[in-house]
């Protein structure tokens, strides 16, 4: 059982893609951590083989507009993330897990 400073982990893969975003067929594990209602919300780091080795793969973004106020809703990056912490984002955004359409992901 893991401590409270440490996630059970499972692996989630990445499709390795060409650079016209064709899947090539390999697909590239990343961990994750598990987080159970009782977790405390810490933030873990887990960017994967296909952010180390620089392989092209997919992301979805979702934009939340509000047509009736003219209001885009942003939100604002961890302190702890890797990149950009402490910045605003998009609304939603994740990679897309190997197999996976981005209208799926984006759902």
């Amino acid at each position: 059982m893991a401590s409270m400073a440490e996630p059970l982990l499972h692996e989630e893969h990445f499709d390795v893609l060409t650079k016209t975003g064709q899947r090539t067929g390999l697909s590239k594990p990343r961990q994750l951590p598990f987080f159970f209602a009782s977790t405390p919300s810490f933030c873990y780091t887990y960017r994967g083989d296909v952010h180390r080795d620089g392989d092209y793969h997919a992301a979805v973004h979702v934009w939340i507009f509000s047509e009736s106020t003219q209001e885009l809703l942003l939100q604002r990056r961890a302190d702890c993330k890797d990149s950009w912490p402490g910045l605003w984002d998009i609304s939603s955004a994740g990679h897309i897990s190997a197999g996976d359409s981005s209208l799926i992901t984006a759902r």
